[in-house]
């Protein structure tokens, strides 16, 4: 049976290139990696090709403008592989790099307009000094990260007014000794709350008075702000405090009437 008159057709290298859109160089390229070789020479020796090649030629525009590699379009090509599993597979590769770039957006963001955390906190200056994040000019991956959570917890609103609380009373009676310290070097977390000898320990630390200045500090999300700065300041880790003071609330309210 003989050939028909599509197969017989035979395009220039420039006609290939107004047909597909592709430039000359790139036809030549993937001619030279024997993606889609030319289909024969002319007697002058120009490289010819049929509609054949140009319709692997549109193949392979189409699928590079995708960003699929140059080894699976080989691979489609000589039907080693599906286009719709290579088309999976890349849409796998895609959507993992879009959670990446969204990443990286967001942490920019953070780097080019840094929020001022104490503010937003209700922090007064003394207390701010201590709890303000100085992120490094080249902090490491996982400084990055930390800041990226800081701030998402600084944007918590239930968590900002219990900061604020917290910073309120100590604005309020600065000479007063620091009841989050005291119960956290001082408390016995072995002793049963309901027991009389650990309401006798927690009330000789701090006075049974004091339990509602010391719950909203009794959070979990405070002993987290505190760990993430200390990984973007480079300082050790702190000792968590909500464990001793949940110890002394429960002690306290366990002998009140």
């Amino acid at each position: 049976m003989g050939s028909s008159q599509s197969d017989d057709v035979r395009y220039t290298i420039g006609e290939l290139a107004k047909r597909t859109g592709l430039t000359v160089k790139a036809i030549r390229f993937y001619a030279n990696q024997d993606i889609v070789p030319p289909t024969g020479r002319s007697p002058a020796g120009h490289r010819q090709y049929s509609a054949e090649a140009g319709a692997r030629l549109e193949l392979v525009r189409v699928l590079r403008s995708l960003g699929i590699d140059l080894r699976t379009v080989r691979e489609i090509l000589d039907k080693e592989i599906a286009v719709a599993e290579a088309a999976a597979d890349h849409a796998n590769t895609v959507e993992a790099r879009i959670r990446a770039l969204r990443e990286q957006h967001a942490a920019l963001k953070a780097l080019a307009g840094e929020p001022d955390l104490p503010s937003r906190l209700g922090l007064r200056p003394g207390i701010a000094q201590n709890m303000t994040p100085h992120l490094p000019a080249t902090p490491s991956a996982s400084q990055l990260e930390a800041w990226l959570e800081l701030t998402e917890l600084a944007r918590d609103k239930d968590f900002q007014a219990a900061m604020r609380r917290m910073a309120e009373r100590y604005a309020d009676h600065p000479l007063e000794p620091n009841a989050v310290a005291l119960i956290r070097d001082n408390a016995d977390l072995s002793l049963d709350p309901a027991s009389p000898e650990a309401y006798a320990l927690a009330t000789s630390i701090v006075p049974a008075d004091r339990v509602a200045e010391v719950e909203p500090a009794a959070d979990e999300r405070r002993d987290r702000y505190m760990e993430l700065l200390a990984i973007i300041n480079g300082w050790d880790r702190p000792e968590p405090v909500t464990p001793a003071l949940t110890w002394f609330i429960r002690t306290v309210r366990a002998h009140q009437p």
